[in-house]
């Protein structure tokens, strides 16, 4: 790996570290209706990601169905989630499966995954997340143990856009997927950059603003890339050793990020729509919209940015030859 590479990639992980720390504690209120959305839009899609499930049957929908469908012994179905935050797709997936083990680079994002585990009843050996880094140009040896190895499937929810190098990210993630094992990710197509604050490498990338002001710190300031296209991902899955069935499908309505400036909304104590990741839902025709909220936050805050999103899911499976 070129030097300036390494420089790009730990420069992303000290970032992505830092501003997801203090994103933790808000991150699943800030973003509800999109976890809310990406957890239906995945379950619906569970042919699509190509897993022999460890139970995928919901046709057992009355009493003794359920009951015999419980006595049947499930097949083993491990997920590796990485860069999980607080556990969105293991969330997503987790009935499917007989364990899913997160890692994030962020400490307090790992907290809060098992802390979401251990509140929904699930035990650790079921799902837990660990804290790690597998985008740095050397990996810690405490990650090369057994059981961090021979997944069923590998995903990354929206964290893609965030590493300095994606390529590095998807080797490391095949490496660790037995034969026929499946890489699943969800990310956006290619988008415009948000130019604010006079930042400095992309979309919000600088950690300063102007005058006396602190330090700004929202989930923009580590976005390394602005989308991928088709072409792109299929590339990356390719050199990783996972390009077998390669398959990428794009989600039909757009996704609209708004922002603000992470000030304190006094009058509910809430981050104010600041990061906000709002559904804007199509419902008839062009502009039709069932969320009226978008109006309101630009009267709340005139600054305020909206960019419409296509979110894609893309998988592909590991070849025998993958590493």
């Amino acid at each position: 790996m070129s030097s300036k590479r390494t420089m790009a990639t730990e420069e992303a992980s000290d970032i992505n570290r830092s501003i997801f720390n203090e994103e933790a504690a808000s991150y699943d209120h800030k973003h509800r209706k999109l976890n809310e959305r990406l957890t239906r839009e995945l379950q619906a899609r569970l042919d699509f990601i190509g897993i022999d499930w460890a139970s995928d049957d919901d046709d057992s929908n009355d009493e003794e169905g359920a009951r015999e469908q419980d006595m049947k012994p499930k097949r083993e179905v491990r997920l590796f989630d990485y860069a999980c935050g607080t556990g969105m797709m293991s969330r997503a997936l987790v009935p499917y499966t007989t364990q899913c083990v997160g890692m994030d680079i962020s400490e307090k994002m790992v907290g809060a995954y098992n802390t979401r585990a251990e509140n929904q009843g699930l035990s650790p050996e079921e799902m837990h997340a660990v804290l790690g880094d597998l985008c740095s140009e050397s990996v810690d040896e405490s990650l090369s143990s057994p059981e961090l190895y021979n997944f069923d499937i590998a995903v990354v929810g929206g964290g893609f856009h965030h590493f300095g190098n994606p390529g590095l990210a998807a080797k490391r993630l095949v490496e660790r997927l037995k034969p026929g094992g499946v890489l699943l990710i969800w990310d956006f197509l290619p988008h415009g950059a948000r130019h604010h604050h006079h930042h400095g490498h992309g979309e919000g990338h600088n950690h300063t603003v102007s005058g006396d002001q602190e330090k700004s710190h929202d989930v923009y300031h580590s976005v390394m890339h602005h989308g991928f296209s088709e072409a792109q991902m299929r590339e990356i899955f390719t050199a990783a050793g996972a390009g077998t069935d390669f398959q990428l499908e794009v989600i039909g309505a757009g996704f609209v990020i708004g922002h603000g400036h992470g000030h304190e909304d006094q009058a509910t104590g809430d981050a104010a729509a600041s990061e906000a990741w709002k559904i804007e839902e199509k419902v008839g025709e062009a502009g039709t919209r069932k969320d009226a909220g978008e109006d309101k936050d630009k009267d709340k805050d005139k600054d305020s940015e909206a960019f419409r999103r296509q979110v894609f899911f893309a998988r592909g499976t590991k070849g025998a030859g993958g590493q």
